[in-house]
């Protein structure tokens, strides 16, 4: 059945109620092609303007920011109430007809991306930017959950064996050295 993603996620800009003094924060450079990179804490007083948004697993981090840098990721950490991201990272939250992960490969596919690297290459501004809108505004062929559970364990499947293939190859090259 054919969607658009208006239908199945929406854009989360709940502010985060800070109550710690310090705090993970993660900007647009702190996720990459799926992980989040970052992992530091941060004085509250330290933190810029831009340490806004509150997140909770499942959610999918998306920058806004030139598409094609892959910066986006899946949130999975211990404790999400510990976390604050920024503006410029979409917080996308999928509804109970589509699998947050398989909702993840659609916005994370080559073809996705491209599409949204062209859309934001296309606006005027200081750098090629995407907003929700142009997420939203996607069409998707959602097939029924077992068939996307079921596409979700085989990618993950192929993504284990190529991030355990990237460890051996790493593996070999500190031996080289």
């Amino acid at each position: 059945m054919i969607y658009k993603l208006d239908d199945l996620c929406s854009s989360i800009s709940e502010t985060y109620k800070f109550t710690n003094d310090r705090i993970y924060f993660l900007n647009t450079s702190d996720v990459l092609e799926g992980k989040i990179t970052n992992q530091k804490l941060y004085d509250v007083k330290d933190l810029p303007g831009q340490a806004k948004k509150k997140i909770q697993n499942n959610d999918i981090l998306y920058s806004e920011i030139r598409p094609h840098n892959k910066r986006y990721a899946i949130v999975n950490v211990a404790n999400p109430d510990d976390y604050v991201v920024s503006t410029k990272l979409m917080v996308i939250r999928a509804n109970n007809i589509i699998n947050h992960k398989y909702l993840y490969y659609f916005l994370t596919s080559p073809k996705i991306v491209q599409h949204l690297q062209e859309v934001a290459e296309s606006r005027s501004g200081t750098f090629p930017q995407i907003t929700f809108d142009e997420i939203k505004s996607l069409a998707i062929d959602l097939p029924n959950s077992e068939v996307q559970q079921h596409i979700v364990d085989t990618i993950g499947s192929i993504d284990d064996l190529i991030e355990k293939y990237d460890e051996i190859l790493i593996g070999i090259e500190k031996l080289e050295t």
